[in-house]
């Protein structure tokens, strides 16, 4: 079993990600009236950094690298680190705005839903040296990031698309989350979590069958 190597290269550029998305979105300079509502803006714009850095970013990074030897472990250790990383910047947010816990919990669980929905992706490409799937990977994780801010463009100019087709988007569902502030927490917005985790689930469990399949047969990665 190939030993698991500690993502260094990924803990750091994820720092300066957060320092730059921290930077762009508040500034180095306190507001001259601190308060919660002057902060609330420039978080939401540094939790949708931070969620293209989790579907873009890091993708692009391990897809760009050469195949891994143990692609699935690798990944689940990439998605540990960057979810202990989430933890830390996320749940101290409440100090600087109106987001109830339960509220904080659902942008928590979207983020990692997501993560892990990526991570899939990323995890049946990385095993492979092949470009072609790698850029579908790509491609995959680009469209999922990307497709609800342009549905929004086009339902704004059109209005003929139901905001809740929208919402299947991780930029778009963050948005939506971070804009409520201390308003509880819809019963919609926690079945499209769930629905979220059911797709990961799904995901997941074909992911690792065809690696048992690949793994028992290993002509079958080459067809």
């Amino acid at each position: 079993m190939a030993p698991l190597v500690l993502p260094r290269a990924l803990i750091f550029l994820a720092s300066l990600w957060l320092i730059g998305s921290w930077l762009i979105a508040i500034g180095p300079m306190h507001p001259v009236h601190p308060s919660s509502a002057s902060y609330e803006h420039g978080l939401r714009i540094m939790l949708l950094s931070l969620t293209t850095g989790v579907m873009i970013g890091w993708p692009l990074l391990r897809l760009s690298q050469t195949s891994s030897s143990a692609p699935i472990r690798q990944t689940i250790l990439d998605v540990v680190v960057m979810l202990a990383m989430l933890q830390v910047v996320l749940w101290p947010l409440r100090l600087l705005t109106t987001w109830s816990l339960s509220r904080t919990a659902a942008i928590d669980a979207s983020l990692t839903g997501w993560l892990l929905l990526a991570a899939a992706i990323v995890a049946a490409a990385t095993g492979t040296p092949r470009p072609g799937p790698r850029a579908l990977a790509m491609g995959a994780c680009v469209g999922m990031c990307l497709l609800g801010p342009m549905l929004a463009c086009i339902g704004l100019l059109t209005g003929g698309l139901s905001m809740s087709l929208i919402e299947l988007s991780p930029l778009m569902a963050v948005r939506t989350l971070g804009d409520g502030g201390a308003a509880p927490v819809g019963a919609t917005q926690w079945q499209w979590i769930v629905l979220l985790f059911g797709a990961v689930g799904a995901t997941w469990v074909a992911l690792l069958a065809t690696s048992v399949i690949v793994r028992a047969d290993p002509a079958v990665a080459t067809r």
